[in-house]
């Protein structure tokens, strides 16, 4: 499919692939997360989405640690959830699902959050759950 609205910052792409409120994210290469890091995703995601709400399809492929001071931030609704109305992840890296999955019981996001391994059930998640909440 193609990215419509591409923008490449430091740490983090963005694009959309449809004239929908799906904003999808891909981290640079290799990319610690440590404090500083998160702030600048979450600030580089509130610049592209222009502080509008959006879905989020985010691919954690490429992450290759993240600080527990950076999850922390991101977990807050008014740090890495702000703005963000439910978020898909996506991954077929081995390490990073077991993160993920990790952090979803432990962490239990106050958003509606789900990893998968294929982007068109991730699509389709976001998609149920935006009917649902209209």
């Amino acid at each position: 499919m193609e990215k419509k609205d591409f923008k490449e910052y430091k740490t983090v792409s963005f694009w959309k692939e449809k004239d929908e409120d799906v904003i999808f994210f891909k981290y640079a290469p290799q990319l610690e997360i440590n404090m500083n890091t998160a702030k600048e995703i979450v600030e580089s995601r509130l610049e592209y989405t222009e502080g509008k709400p959006a879905y989020t399809l985010i691919d954690f492929s490429n992450v290759g640690h993240v600080t527990k001071e950076a999850r922390e931030y991101m977990n807050n609704p008014e740090g890495g959830l702000k703005g963000i109305l439910g978020g898909a992840f996506l991954s077929n890296n081995l390490v990073t699902t077991l993160f993920i999955n990790l952090y979803l019981k432990i962490n239990k996001p106050s958003i509606p959050a789900k990893f998968f391994t294929k982007k068109d059930e991730a699509l389709n998640w976001l998609d149920d759950l935006r009917k649902s909440s209209n």
